[in-house]
């Protein structure tokens, strides 16, 4: 059914899975950060999710990357996968994840700069300008996290953490040129996941020793925006352009606000707000704009 669908439509179906389950993500991890250490959780959750794409990947007739991609592979599970999800587990210990969310709107921009830089798409005066105003609004939105002006190390790690995303956006983006989605996800998310190895020391008796609604979350947290989400924004990658793909990314701030409140009842300070509304201004411009 889904193969009988237009092109454009299966790529809005598969941005629409991504903004959804990467939204509820950061509350997902809100919660379970509760209960696991940032190295246990995320070490469980990427465990999880490489056994979900398993299956698919031997279904497909179980292929490895060429030697001289092994490479730009591992980079990517690390800055993807690795540095990503840990940082945002240790962000998470002291911020919402709503604001954490709004800082991760600035992941188009760094998506975008990382094309403009490595695949030659086009970056225009007025992009720069949305460029400036994204530093802006991320800088007040970081500075804002505790409701009053401060450096919050937790914001700052979750920033980190969006940078290092943005490597794995343009790496993969390059890397569907020449292979599958599913397979290249597949192979960097094992990547990342043994890169998280060292970090989940004592899950297992972890696991023991907590509520099983959080070790269902942790689970959760595997199978949809671990497996599920990547696998459909590396398919929207290999269909359209770095900034249009990331342009969806604007919506999930709101989702992750609506179910932090919905769900845990937590909602960001009015300044990290502030501050998010002008990131995502200018995203919207960088993303929009020629």
């Amino acid at each position: 059914m889904l193969r009988r669908l237009p092109s454009s439509w299966l790529v809005f179906l598969s941005l629409l899975i991504a903004i959804i389950g990467w939204g509820w993500a950061w509350v997902g991890i809100r919660y379970a950060i509760r209960y696991y250490a940032p190295g246990q959780l995320a070490f469980g959750r990427y465990l999880v999710a490489s056994m979900t794409l398993l299956p698919f990947w031997i279904a497909r007739g179980r292929h490895f990357p060429k030697s001289g991609d092994w490479f730009s592979l591992i980079v990517m599970g690390v800055t993807g996968f690795t540095i990503y999800n840990f940082c945002i587990n240790v962000g998470e210990q002291t911020i919402t994840a709503g604001t954490a969310a709004l800082i991760g709107a600035f992941l188009p921009i760094g998506n975008t700069l990382g094309a403009a830089f490595f695949l030659n798409e086009k970056l225009s005066p007025t992009r720069l300008t949305g460029i400036l105003i994204a530093f802006a609004g991320v800088a007040v939105t970081s500075l804002g996290a505790q409701g009053h002006f401060e450096f919050s190390f937790g914001a700052f790690l979750v920033f980190i953490a969006v940078l290092s995303a943005s490597v794995y956006g343009v790496l993969t983006k390059y890397m569907v040129k020449s292979y599958p989605p599913l397979d290249v996800v597949s192979w960097a998310m094992w990547a990342g996941t043994l890169g998280l190895l060292p970090l989940g020391h004592g899950l297992v008796a972890r696991v023991q020793e907590v509520p099983w609604l959080a070790t269902l979350n942790v689970i959760l947290l595997g199978i949809l925006p671990g497996a599920m989400c990547y696998a459909c924004f590396t398919f929207a990658l290999s269909r359209v352009p770095v900034a249009k793909a990331s342009t969806s990314m604007f919506f999930m701030p709101i989702t992750s606000i609506l179910l932090g409140w919905l769900l845990l009842g937590e909602l960001p300070s009015s300044i990290a707000i502030a501050g998010g509304v002008v990131t995502i201004m200018g995203a919207y411009i960088v993303n929009t704009k020629r």
